[in-house]
């Protein structure tokens, strides 16, 4: 067998694996009017699952152990399972899983654009956030263009600024909350 396709039969996530997390969640119950704030624990560990499986594709394409073709299949492949539609559980749940996979496509194209490499370098972060804001409505492919260069640049190591201004609740603001699972997925990591 030769390297490029044994490569290729690495999976870094599975179909199983995400059903697992549904299932789970089937099983917690979650309400979003519940007060101990511990239920949406579940959704953050199942961010962090899909975030580290990202970052081991990213690990294995910068270790030079991969090629970009292959990582952008596996990223691509990773976005089939945990993009596609989840039969509806109940509304809460589901405005969850909602807000959840919107979150993840802001990491996942983040983690593309990294792995292509062509994204803008010079511009400062705060304006990239801000000019999603501003886009958002009328043009959101634009908008999640700049948020993926955000994340590309914190994937090549650029620290994430603290953004003073507000971030109206919106797609920017979820995209942008897949990004902070990068920067905590990289920290958490960078400890082990």
């Amino acid at each position: 067998m030769k390297k490029s396709e044994k490569e290729k039969e690495v999976q870094y996530y599975t179909k199983g694996r995400w059903d697992n997390w549904i299932q789970n969640v089937k099983e917690s119950n979650f309400q979003i009017d519940d007060e101990s704030g511990s239920s949406t624990e579940i959704f953050v560990n199942m961010m962090d699952d899909v975030i580290l499986s990202c970052l081991n594709v990213i690990s294995k394409r910068n270790a030079k152990k991969m090629s970009a073709d292959n990582a952008l299949n596996a990223i691509s492949g990773i976005s089939e399972i945990v993009l596609g539609d989840v039969p509806s559980i109940n509304e809460d749940v589901d405005m969850m899983i909602q807000s959840l996979q919107s979150s993840l496509l802001g990491a996942l194209v983040s983690c593309e654009c990294y792995i292509r490499g062509s994204y803008n370098a010079k511009t400062a972060l705060p304006k990239l956030v801000k000019t999603a804001i501003e886009t958002e409505e009328n043009d959101p492919e634009k908008a999640l263009e700049c948020i993926s260069t955000v994340g590309a640049r914190i994937l090549s190591g650029k620290p994430m600024p603290e953004i003073i201004f507000d971030v109206p609740d919106g797609l920017v603001a979820e995209w942008l909350d897949g990004v902070d699972s990068i920067v905590a997925a990289m920290a958490l990591s960078n400890e082990k």
